[in-house]
């Protein structure tokens, strides 16, 4: 019974997908300063516990791209905290 239970886990990890959207403001990235931050979320993505803000994490800049990815890291991280409802995924500034 265990090990079925493990081999689940190790076949939902390894087909779930991680998923990217990319933001351009203004013309892109021009420099390779990179910015990350986690956004958390509770009851299975419907509300925000932190506020991340990619303006504010532009700094001002007016060229920047933003990158909203669940990692590899995120997935795992997420089966860890899925009981609590709770889950995270990285939020990337380029400028």
């Amino acid at each position: 019974m265990m090990k079925k239970f493990v081999l689940a886990i190790v076949i939902t990890v390894s087909l779930s997908s991680c998923y990217t959207m990319v933001h351009v403001s203004g013309t892109g990235a021009s420099k390779s300063v990179v910015v990350k931050k986690k956004q958390w979320f509770a009851l299975w993505g419907l509300v925000k516990l932190n506020h991340v803000d990619p303006k504010e994490m532009a700094g001002g800049v007016n060229n920047y791209t933003v990158k909203t990815e669940f990692t590899f890291k995120d997935m795992l991280l997420n089966i860890i905290t899925f009981a609590s409802s709770c889950e995270a995924q990285t939020i990337t500034v380029i400028k």
